[in-house]
Parts: structure tokens; sequence; C-alpha cells
């Protein structure tokens, strides 16, 4: 904050106000190197000076406009970056009333709602008598049991005509 104020109360306006002491001081070395120009008798020399004056002024503008653009710059990047805080600060209170809104939003909803009654019994009722447990007997496996199922070669061999080679007829004129 001290370097904006100080940019915006000091540096600038110096700047400007050399700018303008600059615009003054031109005038008057153009007038100057014009008379000087004028009045000379030995016009290449009064050329030199009035190159040297020129090429001096010049630089001492570009110099003065140079500092002044880059205080300038400076203040707009200070302005920037307090712009950015305050859109982040402005940013976070928007978040704090959009979570509030929604809080009392939820609050209206449930205060629309009635509660269910729900009944608290055992959803799996055990029967009234007991059945008792039948004792356990040991029976030995019956391992052709299965032996009508299978993969059909039994059946097929069931059905299968059993037929002799045909043997040649002979006739009985031989």
């Amino acid at each position: 904050m001290a370097e904006l104020q100080m940019l915006l109360e000091e540096e600038i306006p110096a700047g400007r106000s050399a700018l303008v002491d600059s615009f003054s001081n031109l005038d008057q070395v153009a007038e100057y190197c014009e008379n000087n120009y004028v009045q000379s008798t030995d016009k290449q020399r009064a050329l030199e000076e009035t190159k040297s004056f020129t090429t001096q002024s010049l630089a001492s503008v570009s110099y003065l406009i140079n500092t002044l653009a880059n205080n300038v710059l400076q203040l707009l990047d200070i302005q920037a970056s307090q712009l950015r805080r305050m859109e982040s600060s402005l940013n976070h209170i928007t978040q704090t009333v959009d979570v509030h809104n929604e809080k009392v939003a939820r609050r209206e909803i449930g205060i629309l709602t009635t509660n269910k009654n729900t009944c608290r019994s055992h959803k799996i009722v055990a029967p009234a008598d007991q059945e008792r447990a039948l004792r356990y007997i040991r029976k030995p496996i019956d391992y052709s049991a299965l032996d009508h199922v299978g993969h059909g070669v039994k059946w097929l061999l069931r059905f299968k005509v059993r037929t002799r080679p045909l043997t040649p007829v002979t006739s009985l004129s031989q």
C-alpha cells in the first residue's frame, strides 16, 4: 500500500512534471539552435552543435518517458494484485453465503417431512413347535444307482442290429 501511495502521490506526478519541463526545454533548445545556425558564420559547426543538442534532448525525453511508463506499469500491477485479492475474498464470501443458503433450504425441506412410524418387530418369527431333528443313519453307497444314465453308448448298442455280411447268392443252376 505504501508503494502504491508513493507512486500515486510522488513519482508519477514528478515524472509528468519533468516531461512538461522537458517540453519547454526542447522548445527553447530548438529556438536557440535555429538562432545559432542563422547567426553563425561557421554553418558546419553550428549544425554539429544542433545535432549534439538534439541527440541529448531526445535521449533525456526518452529516459523520462521510459521512467514514467515503468512507474505506470508498476502502479497497474499493484492495482491488479489488489483486485485479485478483493476478487478472492469476494468469492470466499459468496461461497459462505451459498453454503448458508443451502443449509437453510435443507432445513426448510426437513420441516415439510414427516417421521415414518416403523414397527420394531423381528422380521423372522420362530415356529411355535420345534420339529425334532432326525437321527443320522449311515447308509452304504450304491455305486450302480446311476448306471442307466450315461452318454448313450449302451443305448445305441441295445438297438444295434447285428447284420451278417452278405454272401453272394449262388444259383442252383450251376
